[in-house]
């Protein structure tokens, strides 16, 4: 069986997952989804990775659940389903809970599952020609899919959440940028150097300071403020025990480019 995405690693340490069905607008099945997970496993352990960017070959990021999937979906029997839906959120979970920070570079539409993707990453990068919809009410099915639900009431909100996934709203890039879905977005002509740029700017930073970033945030809700402030006093004083702290104390006080090297 043919693998449909491809995952590459440059000198600096940051790793581009590109998913490959461009003749199907980049359709999510269940074999796209463990590759998901098997990528996310792979970055995860490397500790010299620096920025993780998902993005799609052809002219969409991707165009959600496929419908050979789907049809599998309604021909089988409600358990079938639901053990397919957890296979699908495994993946999901293996993207949000990397370490290193995550960048969407929708470089086309993104649809259903595809957007639920896109906005499980830290950053998003839209391209101006692309959109941005959540569009499972068009088929009759429920937000509630690889986390969509979730995402949006981070982002927008419960109220606004509700109204995007019950009327399958879908955004251009400067509406996504709008109602704050996205990071920022990048003319078409010029979309993989903005995301080139975007993605040495992470690989730049000290790496155990964002990765702290993420493991201060990564589950935040389900901690009151004195064990938040706790975990806060672990993770910073890790950071200040690193070379990197003390290149940063050191370049700020010479008024140069501090060089992190994850230590």
């Amino acid at each position: 069986m043919p693998e449909l995405m491809s995952l590459e690693r440059d000198e600096r340490g940051t790793y581009t997952l590109t998913f490959r069905r461009p003749e199907v607008r980049n359709a999510l099945n269940p074999q796209a989804f463990t590759e998901l997970a098997e990528a996310c496993t792979s970055v995860a352990g490397d500790t010299s990775a620096r920025a993780l960017v998902v993005t799609g070959d052809g002219v969409a990021f991707s165009a959600g659940g496929d419908f050979e999937s789907l049809q599998a979906l309604l021909d089988g029997d409600r358990e079938f389903a639901e053990a397919e839906l957890r296979h699908a959120n495994a993946a999901v979970m293996a993207l949000a809970e990397l370490e290193i920070p995550t960048v969407a570079a929708i470089n086309g539409d993104a649809f259903g599952g595809g957007a639920a993707v896109a906005l499980a990453t830290d950053f998003r990068i839209m391209s101006s020609n692309a959109r941005l919809g959540l569009v499972f009410a068009r088929l009759g099915l429920s937000g509630a899919d690889t986390g969509a639900t979730w995402w949006l009431t981070r982002l927008v909100g419960p109220v606004r959440a509700m109204e995007i996934v019950t009327l399958g709203a879908v955004f251009d890039a400067e509406e996504a940028l709008a109602n704050g879905l996205i990071t920022e977005t990048a003319p078409a002509e010029n979309f993989a150097e903005a995301v080139t740029a975007f993605a040495e700017r992470l690989a730049a930073l000290a790496p155990m300071a964002v990765r702290g970033n993420k493991r201060a945030l990564l589950g935040i809700e389900d901690r009151t403020l004195a064990e938040h402030l706790d975990h806060e006093a672990v993770i910073q004083a890790e950071v200040i025990d690193s070379a990197d702290f003390r290149e940063g104390l050191a370049a700020t006080r010479d008024k140069r480019r501090p060089n992190f090297e994850g230590h």
